[in-house]
């Protein structure tokens, strides 16, 4: 018997409710076998190229696939895409992190995935968010103009396939997470 389990059960372990973080990755095994096939069909497209007309497409078709390896190898070590705690959200686009209080969020938007090959998508709508886009790099901006154009919102990262979420019920993760301070809806 340890000197935890003799103790009575009220003075156990000190257990709060303190919300877990919610996180989305990339996904290590869609990413790792998508990089290891699309390095093999390169190896294979330049093993069987040569100097003629045919061969020269073949190194095309080489140099694309092993680009496509690199960007799932990429993929790989990216690490974390977005991040949810009890302080806020922030969301990796490109390199940059762009992170933002609660209070500061108008609304969290989440499209959950309709079937197995559907990507759900959690939209963050700032409250103004002016200042925040203005003091992003330039190549940042463009993406996010780039995700306000497709999804109506400049902050949304896609879940599903190709990125996993640490908990599978998004938003009531988010919803414990947010704490009344604003707003978590499902997109129907």
């Amino acid at each position: 018997m340890t000197e935890a389990s003799a103790l009575p059960r009220n003075q156990g372990f000190d257990l709060d409710d303190k919300p877990v973080p919610f996180t989305i990755r990339a996904s290590q095994k869609v990413h790792g076998g998508l990089a290891l096939g699309a390095g093999l069909v390169a190896v294979g497209f330049a093993a069987s190229a040569s100097g003629t007309a045919i061969g020269v497409l073949r190194w095309f078709a080489a140099a694309a696939f092993a680009v496509l390896a690199v960007v799932c190898a990429r993929a790989l070590t990216v690490g974390d895409m977005l991040v949810a705690d009890d302080v806020g959200i922030r969301l990796r686009i490109g390199n940059e992190w762009i992170g933002t209080r609660w209070q500061e969020i108008e609304e969290v938007t989440v499209l959950k995935r309709r079937h197995p090959l559907d990507d759900g998508r959690i939209a963050v709508h700032l409250l103004d968010p002016g200042p925040t886009l203005a003091a992003m790099p330039g190549t940042t901006r463009k993406t996010t103009d780039a995700n306000r154009r497709l999804t109506g919102s400049s902050l949304a990262v896609p879940f599903g396939l190709t990125a996993r979420p640490s908990n599978g019920e998004v938003v009531q993760a988010l919803h414990m997470l947010a704490d009344a301070r604003c707003p978590v809806r499902e997109q129907l």
